[in-house]
């Protein structure tokens, strides 16, 4: 096939969303739970006490375990 042209079609791109603005509303909830803050501070330390950026999984239960959460 001489001349022929071995380039590929581009794949289509997405079509671009609008994102949203802080005029819009949301679907999230406006004001945050205290038991969501107490969270996030326990978090916040551990993460601090063990030098962890991110924690892993069984840590993140551990903080909750030691806040007084249980399986029911």
């Amino acid at each position: 096939m001489a001349g022929a042209s071995k380039t590929r079609p581009r794949p289509a791109k997405p079509p671009r969303t609008k994102p949203p603005s802080a005029a819009e509303p949301s679907d999230a909830p406006q004001a945050v739970d205290a038991e969501v803050l107490e969270f996030i501070a326990a978090l916040d330390r551990y993460k601090q006490q063990h030098c962890k950026p991110f924690p892993g999984w069984s840590e993140v239960l551990l903080v909750l375990k030691q806040l007084g959460y249980r399986k029911g």
